[in-house]
């Protein structure tokens, strides 16, 4: 079973009613006159405007509660002040069982939800063919509701074009200011290019070097590696300068064993005899 609060009623009745003024005028929370003389609203209204199918108002009272009902049949005099001008009036319920056996008037319609969207009528309206002809007060409340359903959406939609319009300004102006800033960061960043290519005597484009290999050769220089390998380069060269001189004492001792006369040993052996 489909159930729905005050909102998604009144939401149902403009599915059903709401036709900009097509072939009705429906308004919500119509009071029985203006100021300090009105003390009734009806929830809705739609007044049908062809001539042809007859012109009639219907009016509305949403009920979405078993306790909201209750409170109403306490006082059924409040529904009168405005029924009384409606040639139909329907009780909109937010689901069947609100209402029980013998509380709704024998005259007045009944809708209950007949999905998420519409509403479904259960028990048709009577004809209130002694239906009070419009007075000044409730043709007031009539005009001043329906004039504040226009502008209401007409001040929204002019506030819409206002902001979007300022919006356009803002989003220009912020452009520009992005330009503006983009341009200047290229043009330092132009100038920075031009002074590392300046001091390193080559153009970035051209130079032989892969970007990588540059910004290596740059980092090692600022971040003082370059010392590192210069005493590494150092350690190097103390350690050539050891082994060429053990290669030096090695020949020396070569060349003397080979200047060594053998005869030498025999002429040491025979005094030994």
């Amino acid at each position: 079973m489909v159930t729905m609060n005050t909102a998604e009623l009144t939401k149902a009745l403009h599915n059903r009613y709401d036709d900009n003024a097509f072939e009705y005028a429906f308004l919500e929370q119509v009071g029985n006159a203006t100021g300090m003389s009105c003390n009734r609203h009806a929830d809705a209204i739609a007044v049908s405007l062809w001539q042809s199918r007859g012109l009639t108002i219907t009016g509305f009272e949403i009920k979405s509660s078993r306790q909201d009902w209750t409170h109403e049949l306490k006082h059924p005099e409040k529904a009168d002040d405005i029924a009384s001008y409606c040639h139909y009036w329907y009780l909109v319920l937010g689901d069947e069982n609100i209402t029980q056996f013998g509380e709704v008037p024998s005259n007045w319609g009944v809708m209950i939800p007949k999905d998420k969207d519409n509403l479904k009528i259960i028990k048709q309206a009577v004809l209130n063919k002694k239906a009070k002809k419009i007075d000044m007060p409730f043709l007031c409340a009539i005009l001043r509701k329906a004039q504040k359903q226009i502008i209401e959406p007409a001040k929204l939609e002019a506030k819409y074009n206002e902001g979007y319009k300022e919006g356009i300004k803002d989003e220009k102006a912020n452009n520009e200011f992005t330009v503006k800033h983009k341009t200047e960061e290229l043009s330092e960043l132009k100038q920075i290019v031009r002074t590392f290519e300046d001091t390193v005597g080559f153009k970035i484009t051209y130079t032989p070097f892969k970007p990588e290999e540059v910004g290596k050769a740059v980092n090692d220089v600022l971040s003082g590696a370059y010392k590192r390998e210069l005493k590494n380069l150092k350690r190097l060269h103390e350690r050539a300068q050891e082994i060429v001189k053990d290669i030096d004492e090695a020949i020396k001792q070569e060349e003397s064993s080979e200047n060594h006369d053998p005869t030498d040993i025999f002429s040491v052996e025979s005094l030994e005899k």
